[in-house]
């Protein structure tokens, strides 16, 4: 009771600031500091309420459930929570367009959706630790590569000379482009001491059913290694970080949810 309940407030808070942002994003001038700040404190009281939502549908009497849906809406929560604080600091607060419906399509999906996996009952401190670190470097690496997007599409629109009410809301390029590569570098740090925890806390991270796992988390952690190195080698920015940041998210995506999602939803297996 306690989980649907805290759900769908925070549901129903989330789809507000949406849009709340969408209406400040489509007007004709910017939007008011008033504005922004009623929209930072929708989102923290909508991240409280998640919060609640995700222990108690994680947390349960017979143990831990990190079903395909649960993990979702954890890692959700994690990305909410990235913005929003990065949105204190700088004016990033146009993510919210994107990440508030992924967090309400998640909440939905582990309130409503069933779950195949049998929850664990017990685990240990640092296989714990190796698990939130995992959620906070593909929070990280997902927001950069909403990041990545956003930051093509706002330097065709420049070079093409394109005035979208829309370019009035964001800042310039240049702190975009920054800003991107700062969430890239926290991603790649935090993957490495993903890496390093799994060997440490794990029985085995080559086992059968970890192995598609670790395999591409390292393949991505090199992807975002060598982005980096051409970021400060080469100069790479614009297309060339799109697609290597993309190409990264997607291994990762592979690396997270692909054999969960076939093993736990087709094959009916854990």
């Amino acid at each position: 009771m306690i989980a649907t309940i805290s759900g769908l407030l925070a549901v129903l808070l989330y789809a507000l600031g949406t849009f709340s942002q969408g209406r400040a994003l489509s007007a004709d001038t910017p939007s008011a500091p008033l504005t922004r700040s009623r929209l930072l404190l929708v989102g923290m009281l909508a991240l409280a309420i998640h919060l609640v939502n995700v222990l108690k549908v994680i947390i349960t009497d017979d143990g831990y459930d990190f079903g395909f849906f649960k993990i979702a809406t954890l890692f959700s929560w994690a990305m909410v929570l990235i913005v929003l604080f990065s949105s204190l600091r700088r004016p990033v607060e146009n993510l919210f367009v994107a990440v508030f419906p992924v967090a309400i399509i998640s909440i939905l999906c582990s309130l409503f959706l069933p779950s195949q996996f049998n929850p664990l009952p017990t685990l240990p401190p640092g296989v714990v630790l190796h698990i939130l670190l995992g959620i906070v470097g593909f929070s990280l690496i997902t927001i950069a590569a909403a990041q990545a997007v956003l930051v093509a599409w706002l330097s065709r629109e420049l070079k093409q000379h394109h005035f979208n009410p829309v370019l009035r809301h964001l800042p310039p390029l240049q702190t975009m482009e920054s800003l991107l590569f700062e969430i890239i570098q926290a991603g790649f740090l935090v993957l490495v001491a993903v890496i390093i925890s799994g060997f440490v806390f794990m029985d085995d991270m080559f086992a059968q059913h970890l192995v598609h796992k670790t395999f591409f988390t390292i393949v991505a952690t090199g992807v975002f290694g060598i982005l980096l190195w051409g970021r400060h080698q080469r100069g790479w920015r614009g297309k060339t970080a799109l697609y290597w940041t993309l190409a990264g998210f997607i291994v990762l995506i592979i690396a997270y949810f692909g054999a969960k999602f076939v093993l736990e939803l087709l094959l009916d297996r854990v």
